[in-house]
């Protein structure tokens, strides 16, 4: 009986033994994994946590530069620099004192797929963007422009200069009554049309007539081919994304973060970085002129309108027409001379809207009055308009950049946040499409007893 006994005993031990080990070693594999799964969220936590510093505290951007620093952009940078932060948490933590049970080795890390700044051509950015104005509270003047943007794309549209042109190519092709002078000649009488001084001026430098002062832009010219708006652009894909696009939000991130002529931000490639946005040529001179040409033909526009419309000096040039010795002589001249003249009178407007508005003053975007007058340009003077409210530089220069789109409004301001970063020591080879928001990684792992583990994970800052 004792001998049953014994054997019984044996057995017994022998199975809980088993048993025992069996739980000890599903325990350690469960503890692997469980450490494995939190090596994996660390690591990837802790790549995020590399985010460019410059990037963040210039333009409050969050993205993990891919070159880091000094190094050519590349996935591989951020597998190594992953795989670095995982075996921490695993294979080095094995050596130590008091270490886990159970062995655990990467054998390999993939990024299959990462979003950039450059996601849908900058949406990520504008994104980030949008959300970085939401949470400071930030809400300037160039946000009241949004609701006028119809006015200008009419402005935009119309073409004055192209009608005045018209009317005086008419004139030059009419044909001058003819008297006889003293020696009984005959001869053309002369139109001498008062606009023709105010006609000569097309084609001055606008910024001269304006009298911008230029002394504190940027000599800097870029090479254009060297920025994301103009080279090829790579890792613009993005997954299950909605992102905001809230373009007046965007225009205030612009303003805040950027400079522009009179304004201008410290630690900035170029001066006038918001009239790059809306041109996007290589200099800062460039990029003024054009924005002062721009600024002048929808001043233009609008002034044309209103002379046009204005029927005392509609009078006033008919009555300086009627005293021209071709109007008396031949009178089909009084009503394209009349014309002429009041285009000239708008443009004389164009130029004292210019100086009020580079003179840190303000204009109406459609004037409902005007300081028009014909005696100004049978004077041949140029002044200053005078308003007391309207849009100033800054609110013109929004809505040219309104004017780009989007795509464009993206790209150009990625290119100048490049601009600016690459100032930086060891940052030659930063590219925002290689600025990191989000990350999908594959990681895979060995255990005890030829166990594997494979996690996937997609982490990030939005």
């Amino acid at each position: 009986m004792k001998g049953y006994l014994t054997i019984f005993l044996a057995l017994s031990l022998s199975l809980l033994t088993g048993f025992v080990l069996l739980l000890t070693g599903n325990a350690i594999r469960n503890g692997v994994k469980v450490r494995y799964e939190c090596a994996v969220d660390t690591g990837m936590n802790a790549v995020l946590s590399e985010f460019h510093i410059g990037l963040l505290e210039r333009y409050d951007l969050i993205y993990v530069d891919a070159s880091y620093l000094e190094k050519h952009p590349n996935i591989d940078n951020v597998e190594e620099r992953l795989w670095y932060f995982i075996e921490q948490n695993t294979k080095e933590v094995l050596g130590k004192k008091n270490a886990p049970w159970g062995n655990l080795t990467l054998e390999e890390i993939t990024i299959p797929s990462f979003e950039t700044a450059a996601a849908d051509l900058g949406a990520s950015m504008r994104n980030q963007a949008i959300c970085y104005v939401e949470d400071t509270g930030i809400y300037g003047k160039e946000r009241e422009i949004v609701r006028q943007m119809d006015e200008i794309q009419v402005l935009r549209a119309a073409s004055p200069l192209a009608q005045w042109s018209s009317i005086m190519e008419q004139l030059a092709g009419m044909e001058l009554p003819l008297i006889q002078n003293v020696k009984g000649e005959w001869e053309e009488v002369p139109l001498s049309n008062p606009a023709d001084w105010v006609y000569g001026l097309i084609g001055s430098d606008v910024l001269f007539l304006a009298q911008v002062d230029l002394q504190s832009i940027s000599p800097a010219k870029i090479s254009l081919g060297e920025y994301i708006s103009h080279r090829p652009i790579e890792n613009t894909g993005s997954k299950d994304r909605n992102y905001r696009e809230d373009t007046d939000v965007f225009l205030s991130y612009l303003f805040d973060k950027m400079g522009y002529l009179g304004n201008y931000r410290d630690d900035s490639f170029l001066s006038c970085q918001l009239e790059y946005v809306a041109k996007g040529m290589d200099s800062d001179l460039e990029n003024v002129r054009a924005v002062a040409e721009t600024l002048f033909e929808l001043r233009f526009a609008d002034n044309v309108a209103c002379a046009l419309a204005d029927g005392d000096l509609r009078a006033q040039a008919a009555a300086a027409a009627e005293l021209l010795q071709v109007v008396q002589l031949k009178a089909e001249f009084k009503n394209p001379v009349a014309e002429s003249i009041l285009y000239a009178c708008a443009f004389l407007e164009t130029v004292g809207d210019m100086r009020t508005i580079y003179a840190g003053g303000t204009v109406p975007v459609r004037k409902s009055d005007h300081t028009m007058s014909v005696n100004r340009v049978l004077d041949g003077s140029l002044y200053s308009s005078q308003s007391a409210y309207g849009w100033n530089y800054g609110q013109y220069l929004a809505s040219m950049i309104l004017l780009i789109g989007d795509e464009d409004m993206n790209l150009r301001a990625m290119d100048l946040i490049e601009m600016d970063i690459r100032l930086h020591d060891n940052n030659r080879n930063f590219k925002m499409d290689w600025c990191i928001e989000r990350y999908e990684a594959e990681v895979t792992a060995q255990g005890n007893y030829l166990s594997h583990y494979f996690l996937r994970r997609k982490y990030g800052y939005f």
